[in-house]
């Protein structure tokens, strides 16, 4: 008997600082090129529509869960046949405040908003509820922790409690990191820089793969892609899959290299599991 699989794949749109409707189409394009190639849930970084920088021309673009936007990847998810989880900065039409959130376009025309607990860090952005929200696609449950929202206490054993099968995390990581150029990388001193930078942020942690074997919980990430945003971030991406079996599936290394910035996107077969609890910390 076969095992049954999903199909995953994992995206970097080249985001531009504000620009909602560029950064949708590119969203939109890398969800259709997914789909031509069977996957089922297509998972875009944290801010993904907008940047992460948060100066107030930025946020004043912040979307509602049943305006345009959303509705555009709601239709686009029904007409692709896949579940798009694309990064937003939100507002609710009841609260006169912002989130950090993603928004799950469902096939079936559903769509289901994940905000991110710990979204109070950035200036301008409300802290929302520990609320992780269930859903599936094609009989595996799934559930997003964005970003800081990995590290809460247990939050492995959690999802594990509610049968999630596929963690999705998407990110937003980067900051004030040296901007480097192709030919930079011929300079001794400057590629030294660029590896340390690396290092730093983007090659997978052994660690990584070894819970998620023990967890036998597939867990996808999407850094967000930007390259220097004109405000103060430099987001080199790097994203990867990895199965419930420990093994990596998909990579797309990131980059400091301006002239290396480009939509891109890899995909993988999971294998859903019973997932499995986690010593709890003492």
């Amino acid at each position: 008997m076969t095992q049954q699989t999903l199909r995953v794949a994992i995206a970097q749109p080249y985001t531009k600082l504000g620009d909602v409707e560029g950064n949708l189409a590119q969203c939109l394009s890398l969800a259709t090129q997914a789909a031509a190639n069977g996957c089922r849930l297509i998972l875009l970084p944290e801010t993904a529509l907008h940047g992460y920088s948060v100066p107030p021309e930025v946020l004043a673009g912040a979307l509602t869960r049943d305006g345009k936007v959303a509705e555009k990847l709601r239709e686009h998810a029904k007409k692709e046949n896949i579940a798009i989880v694309a990064g937003v900065f939100e507002r609710p039409e009841e609260e006169d405040c912002v989130y950090i959130s993603q928004f799950i376009a469902l096939p079936d025309g559903d769509l289901v908003v994940q905000r991110k607990h710990g979204g109070h860090e950035k200036p301008g952005i409300a802290k929302a509820p520990f609320d992780p929200k269930l859903f599936e696609v094609d009989g595996v449950r799934c559930c997003v922790t964005i970003c800081i929202d990995c590290r809460i206490k247990n939050i492995e054993n959690t999802l594990a409690d509610l049968g999630c099968q596929l963690q999705l995390t998407p990110t937003a990581g980067g900051g004030a990191h040296p901007i480097f150029h192709q030919e930079d990388l011929s300079d001794p001193e400057k590629a030294k820089l660029y590896v340390e930078a690396m290092e730093d942020s983007c090659f997978p942690k052994k660690q990584a793969l070894v819970k998620r074997y023990r967890l036998r919980m597939a867990l996808a990430t999407a850094n967000l892609a930007t390259g220097f945003d004109g405000v103060d971030y430099v987001q080199q991406g790097h994203s990867m899959l990895i199965d419930g079996t420990g093994d990596l599936l998909a990579l797309i290394p990131g980059t400091y290299i301006q002239e290396h910035f480009k939509p891109r996107f890899a995909w993988g077969d999971i294998h859903p599991q019973r997932p499995q609890k986690l010593p709890t910390d003492t």
